[in-house]
């Protein structure tokens, strides 16, 4: 395939330099850390173009939608992605049971700017945490606040998935290419290079990746869903705040066919502008985060939506003290 030249990969860089970031591709990846197999993409995914033709709306899912902190009715899934359906060539991720897969997103500054981007304070560390849930039991109308009660053992919740991984946003490796560029973005570039093929010396940005070990008990000959959920929360903050913290999830819901054997070649559909990168990062096997519990919020000093009741002030939001009354995590 084509790349384009550095200039326009620097026009599409600035247009995402204050984007948010979803799933845009997944990969198999082999015991030696390669990527196998054909790309796999989201639920109803829309590819990146140059210029300014792109609706990031078209993937881009934030919680909550209108207010600071998330509820028990924010549906969890972009309005495109509340049932399986897969756009144009970007079907399917086939994987297999117990196989490790790459999910892959743009940082879009959120790694490699300080702060996690312009003009941001209370961010977390290494750019939050993505945690990825899956089920064989998708429902149209699932949510958020329901789905982070899931645990690693299935019993989380109303027991409908499992949580599958928790993993840093950054992976350590990741990097745009910026007109600004950025302290750490350069060493990265520098230390690991992202040649386009065929162009010694040339430079591609490198997405990002949660890297998921899949349940050696899924069913063969069906779908399995995933749920990436990126969390990336504001902490409470001196006037003008805010004084009580901020939610702030980004989702991608994405299906995979289970199949008991993978076809290695790479037949299908690529991105317009393809991370030549073939490999994933080099610990892709041992991930984790500096936050594992997807409820840890709920406990954090200071962060909730103040609420009256019987004319007292409470510091801990209706969600919060919902997220108290679960069962253990695992």
């Amino acid at each position: 395939m084509r790349y384009p030249a550095r200039a326009s990969l620097l026009v599409l860089t600035a247009n995402w330099a204050n984007a948010h970031s979803w799933v845009e591709q997944l990969a198999n990846i082999a015991s030696n850390g390669s990527y196998v197999g054909s790309f796999g993409y989201p639920r109803a995914f829309s590819d990146k173009t140059v210029g300014s033709s792109f609706n990031q709306e078209a993937n881009l899912w934030l919680l909550p939608r209108d207010a600071g902190f998330i509820n028990e009715r924010d549906l969890l899934c972009h309005p495109s992605q509340r049932v399986p359906n897969q756009a144009g060539t970007f079907s399917r991720l086939q994987t297999s049971p117990d196989s490790v897969i790459a999910v892959r997103y743009a940082e879009n500054g959120h790694v490699t700017l300080p702060g996690g981007g312009t003009d941001l304070v209370g961010k977390p560390e290494k750019g939050g945490t993505v945690f990825v849930f899956g089920t064989e039991e998708p429902r149209s109308d699932e949510t958020l606040q329901n789905v982070l009660h899931w645990t690693r053992d299935g019993t989380g919740g109303d027991q409908g998935g499992r949580l599958l991984t928790a993993q840093n946003f950054d992976d350590d490796r990741c990097y745009q290419l910026r007109a600004d560029v950025t302290a750490l973005g350069e060493e990265r570039r520098l230390r690991t290079p992202n040649p386009k093929p065929g162009q010694p010396g040339s430079d591609h940005e490198l997405l990002c990746e949660t890297d998921v070990r899949l349940p050696d008990d899924i069913t063969v000959g069906q779908t399995y869903t995933l749920y990436w959920v990126w969390q990336w929360p504001t902490a409470p903050q001196q006037e003008p705040g805010p004084v009580n913290g901020k939610d702030e999830y980004y989702t991608s819901c994405i299906d995979v066919d289970v199949v008991a054997d993978l076809t290695l070649d790479q037949n299908g559909a690529l991105l317009k502008d393809q991370d030549p990168m073939t490999r994933a990062v080099p610990n892709f096997e041992s991930r984790t985060a500096l936050t594992v519990d997807p409820l840890a919020l709920s406990s954090q000093a200071g962060f909730g939506q103040p609420t009256t009741t019987s004319g007292q002030s409470s510091s801990v939001s209706p969600t919060a003290a919902a997220l108290h009354r679960r069962q253990s995590t695992a």
